[in-house]
């Protein structure tokens, strides 16, 4: 009898933490969901950017820019769009041009 109490407590268990695992990749999946918005800034703020200098560093070095309206009408030309990544808040600003 105990034999059987203890296959069922864990066949019990099993389910529980299949049921556990279940809900908390689904949370995980939530909250691992990103914003994307766009960060509107001017030629001065770029230049003087540690984000520029990181871009450069990368390889990047022609950069064109775009306003808001234009951006996707830039990237199905084949150009790229410049991200600023806030982990924390967990939001990607896409760059895009102020200044007209």
């Amino acid at each position: 009898m105990e034999n059987m109490i203890a296959w069922v407590l864990g066949i019990a268990t099993l389910i529980g933490g299949i049921a556990a695992i279940g809900y908390f990749v689904d949370k995980w999946r939530a909250k691992a969901q990103w914003i994307e918005k766009d960060k509107e800034v001017n030629n001065a703020w770029w230049e003087s950017s540690d984000l520029r200098k990181q871009y450069q560093d990368a390889g990047c070095g022609d950069f064109g820019w775009s306003n808001s309206e234009r951006v996707a009408e830039r990237i199905a030309a084949g150009k790229e769009a410049v991200y600023e990544i806030d982990e924390k808040n967990r939001i990607k600003y896409r760059l895009v041009n102020r200044s007209g």
